[in-house]
C-alpha cells in the first residue's frame, strides 16, 4: 500500500533526503538524469542512518566507513558487499508515494 512521504517540490534533481514511511527509515534520491528512487535508509554494513550520507547526484557515500551506492539502481559501488534495498515509488499531483509491503532492509553478510 503506497504512503504519502512528501510533496515532491521538496527533492531535487541530484538531491536527497531522509523520509520515514510505515517505521522504515528511507533515502529518497532523485539522481541525475533519472527518476525518484527510494531506498533503505541505513547502511547494511553497520545499520547506521545514511541521513548524513553524501549524495553527489548519482553516487550515495556512507558518512561512517565511506561504502557507495548508485542510487539510479541500489548497486553497490566499492566494495561489492551489498545492494541496498529498494521500495516501490510513484508521483502524483506533486506527491510522493512510496510502498514498504514486502521490502526489508538488506545486512552485508557477515
Amino acid at each position: 500500500m503506497f504512503q504519502r512521504v512528501c510533496k515532491d517540490d521538496t527533492i531535487f534533481e541530484g538531491g536527497m533526503r531522509l523520509v520515514i514511511a510505515d517505521s522504515h527509515v528511507i533515502i529518497l534520491a532523485w539522481p541525475l538524469g533519472g527518476e525518484i528512487r527510494a531506498f533503505q535508509g541505513v547502511c547494511p554494513h553497520t545499520n547506521y542512518p545514511l541521513e548524513e550520507a553524501e549524495f553527489d547526484g548519482e553516487v550515495l557515500t556512507c558518512p561512517l566507513h565511506a561504502w557507495t551506492w548508485n542510487l539510479h539502481t541500489g548497486d553497490p559501488v566499492q566494495p561489492q558487499e551489498s545492494a541496498l534495498a529498494q521500495y516501490p515509488v510513484k508521483v502524483e499531483d506533486g506527491v510522493v508515494y512510496i510502498d514498504t509491503e514486502g521490502v526489508t532492509p538488506l545486512l552485508a553478510p557477515r
